[in-house]
Order: C-alpha cells, then sequence, then structure tokens
C-alpha cells in the first residue's frame, strides 16, 4: 500500500490506520522467518512503499567484528546496491553519526547534512544526485541529498542489534512524526524477526548435532547388538543346550534385539519434536495404513496377522509427512505383540468427521488384546509408560504417535472395542486434519 501524495494529505489517524494494515500484513512473517536476509529485503521493499520512500537500508551489528553490515537496500540501481552492501561501519562511526542531539523520538534520529561531514567513498555512494548537495533548502522540511534518519533496533538485552535508515522520501519532504513513529514499528518488527531467525538457526544447529550424536550411537549400538546377537545364536545351536536354558538364551536375544528396536525409535522420536510444519504436505493415509501393516507383519513373523480393512480404497489425503507411517506401525506392532491369540486380527475403518469446523479423517484401529484400564487410558500416550500387560519395550511407542498427531493438528485416543468390556480389546482412533490441497 504504497502512500501517494493523496495518502500524505490525510489526518494523524487515517495515516495511523493505514500504516497499521501494511503491518499487520507482514507481521506474521515478520514473527515467523528462516531466511533472514528475504526477510529484510521485504521489510525495506513494504516500509519504502507504504511510506513513500524511495530509497531505504537495514544495517546489522556483526557478532564477531563488532561492525555494522548492510544486509537489505531498496531503491538502488544493481551495482551500487552491491557496492553498498560490502561497506561496513565501526561501533565508533555510529556513535559520532548519531549524536544525542539528533535523536527525535523513541529508537529514532534525524541527521541533518549540515550537522556532518562526507568523509570519502562509503559515504557518497549513498548520493545519487551530487548535483544537489550544495543546494540550499528552500522550506525547513525540505529533504537535503545527504540527509539521513536512523531508526535504531536493539537486542532483548538492550544491546544495538542495528538500523533501518531512510535514504531518501519520495516527496523530497522529512516525513512527519506519524509516519516516523509508524516506522519505528517496523524497526521493533525487525528487531524482533532478526533475533527470532538466530535463535532458529541456533535451534537448527542443536537439532543436527542431536540427529548426529543419535546417529553415532545408534552405529554403535547396532554393532554391539551384531555381535552380541551373533554370540548367543552359536550358544543356541550348540548341541546339548538345555531347554530351560535355549529358552533363556531366546529371550535374552529377543532384548538384544529390541535395543535396535530403541535406537529406531529415540531417532523417529527426535524428528518427531523437531517436526517442522512447513514440511508437512498431502499423504494418503489409506496407502500409508497398508505399508504399516506390512512392515508390521515383517517384524512379527512368528504370528499370523489379519488385517480388516472396512474401506473403499479410494486414497484420502492428510497434512503430515512420511513419519504418519510410524503412527500406525507402532500401533499395528503393539496389538500384535500383546494379542495372546495365534492369529492376530486388526479391523480398521476411516471416517470423514469435522471438529471445530475443521475436517478430519477419522481412522479407527481395532485390536483384540487384553485391553486397557479405565485409569490407563489417559496416561497411556505419556512418556516410557507402559500397559501392565507390556513385559517388552521402552513405553515410547504410543508417546511418539501422541507427539505426532498432535504436531499434524490432530487428535489420538483410546476406547474399550466392546464399550464396558476392556478385556475384548481396544480402539485407537486418530483423527487427521484433512489436506486442503487434495480433501
Amino acid at each position: 500500500m504504497k502512500m501517494t501524495a493523496e495518502t500524505q494529505g490525510r489526518r494523524p489517524d487515517d495515516l495511523r490506520n493505514v500504516a497499521v494494515t501494511s503491518i499487520l500484513e507482514v507481521t506474521s512473517e515478520f514473527l515467523y522467518v528462516d531466511n533472514i536476509d528475504q526477510l529484510l529485503q521485504k521489510i525495506v521493499k513494504t516500509v519504502s512503499e507504504t511510506f513513500g520512500l524511495a530509497k531505504c537500508t537495514i544495517g546489522i551489528r556483526d557478532k564477531e567484528s563488532r561492525q555494522f553490515v548492510i544486509r537489505a537496500a531498496y531503491g538502488f540501481e544493481p551495482e551500487r546496491e552491491e557496492r553498498i552492501r560490502k561497506i561496513r561501519y565501526s561501533e565508533e562511526r555510529m556513535k559520532k553519526d548519531l549524536r544525542p542531539e539528533f535523536k527525535i523520538g523513541r529508537n529514532t534520529y534525524y541527521v541533518p547534512a549540515e550537522s556532518w561531514e562526507i568523509e570519502g567513498e562509503d559515504d557518497m555512494i549513498f548520493v545519487t544526485r551530487p548535483e544537489r548537495l550544495d543546494r540550499a533548502r528552500r522550506m525547513p522540511d525540505e529533504w537535503s541529498e545527504a540527509d539521513f534518519i536512523d531508526f535504531m533496533m536493539y537486542e532483548k538485552d538492550g544491546s544495538l542489534l542495528g538500523y533501518l535508515e531512510i535514504d531518501e522520501p519520495d516527496d523530497n519532504k522529512v516525513p512527519g512524526e506519524e509516519t516516523l513513529k509508524a516506522i519505528e514499528v517496523f524497526s521493533d518488527l525487525a528487531a524482533i524477526a532478526i533475533q527470532n531467525a538466530e535463535m532458529y538457526r541456533q535451534l537448527k544447529d542443536d537439532r543436527r548435532k542431536i540427529e548426529l550424536l543419535i546417529d553415532l550411537i545408534g552405529h554403535d549400538v547396532n554393532n554391539y547388538v551384531q555381535a552380541v546377537s551373533g554370540f548367543i545364536e552359536l550358544a543356541m545351536g550348540r548341541p546339548g543346550i538345555p531347554e530351560p536354558a535355549r529358552k533363556n538364551l531366546a529371550k535374552a536375544h529377543d532384548q538384544v534385539l529390541n535395543l535396535t528396536k530403541l535406537v529406531a525409535n529415540v531417532k523417529t522420536y527426535a524428528r518427531a519434536e523437531s517436526l517442522d510444519m512447513k514440511s508437512l504436505h498431502p499423504v494418503d493415509i489409506v496407502a500409508t495404513i497398508e505399508e504399516a501393516y506390512v512392515a508390521a507383519e515383517a517384524c512379527h513373523q512368528k504370528k499370523t496377522v489379519k488385517l480388516v480393512f472396512e474401506d473403499d480404497h479410494a486414497s484420502k489425503y492428510v497434512n503430515a509427512n512420511d513419519l504418519v507411517k510410524d503412527v500406525f506401525l507402532n500401533i499395528f506392532c503393539n496389538a500384535i505383540k500383546l494379542d495372546p491369540h495365534e492369529e492376530v486380527v486388526i479391523d480398521v475403518n476411516i471416517e470423514p468427521c469435522t471438529e471445530a469446523g475443521m475436517a478430519f479423517w477419522c481412522t479407527s484401529v481395532a485390536d483384540c488384546g487384553p485391553g486397557i484400564e479405565d485409569e490407563m487410558k489417559q496416561t497411556i500416550f505419556d512418556r516410557f509408560m507402559k500397559s501392565p500387560q507390556s513385559t517388552l519395550g521402552t513405553g515410547i511407542g504410543l508417546h511418539i504417535v501422541k507427539t505426532l498427531v498432535d504436531a499434524y493438528g490432530g487428535r489420538v485416543w483410546v476406547e474399550d472395542r466392546v464399550k464396558g468390556d476392556r478385556a475384548k480389546g481396544s480402539v485407537f482412533k486418530f483423527m487427521l486434519p484433512k489436506s486442503a490441497e487434495k480433501v
């Protein structure tokens, strides 16, 4: 929303409304940002077009050199902008330019051309019409070629972060008080965005370090598992091993293999906890359920598993990512593991539903296991919480399920397969948001 001459002639209240509207349009992008340079470029463009500026820049203090580096510029031809981005200002130079007598607002400094001297090529690069340098002001509010206004941006601890600078208004006049106050708001938002981007970058670095650590541990554990598993299998293959000892070795072998599953679960949990909403996309939940069933069946070959999928098998899309398969894989594996029958039957069906005006696909997974006591139904998804009937596992599987479903914006809960009789088995229900792209 560019400020034309008509816009600039409005009353202060109208001007404030224009500024607020423009601020609201970009606030969400200011507060949740990944690429900081793209955001800063958007800020200078938005500020310039909203408040009628021909030229505008943003400088950020480099944490290592402590110098101020121009990271975004608007209104300069490409070659000049490239040179501007190479300029570095010291803290001493900033203090020299921004003297207390130039302060005209909370964080705003107006430096008139008459009060400072151009010191070299770095200063002249901002002067696009040098022939106007010696022109006297015809009116008190006329903009001089060497004027500039800086809006200072601060860290949360009060230290100087950078500045947003006006280098030339479109109408060649010094902006009024209302305009300056509105631009101050933009500079405050820019400061928040820059700090958020830095925290986001640090968080991504920390996540990468954690993922590397998990990968290293997983690699070592898997090597350990292979070695121990090999020794146990050799021992079990020896003739003359008493049956009780053979059973104990088989149990030990299962527990060793569980270490591999634990590492896989920890890696999945780490990814679930750091799930980026930008990575979500339409996923066919029907195909995902079928893939999860095949994987679960392959992991429990000692049992016969039957999937009764009451569905038309048409594609049904939810807003998720590849980890949604782990939601169903964990539920299927639990159903197979805890079911005491030789043939395990798992019933699945999918129905559309709505909640709070949102459209969901509600999936039910019913098993014939021992069921879950009423007092456990609310806590079974907590971290490290296991059903009393489970002697294996770590209790992290169902927590991964809930973490993922929550991250997708859905809901998960458990009911009795036969109402009031938990011994007949359980029904796990998942509400996952329908994809807006493929409903």
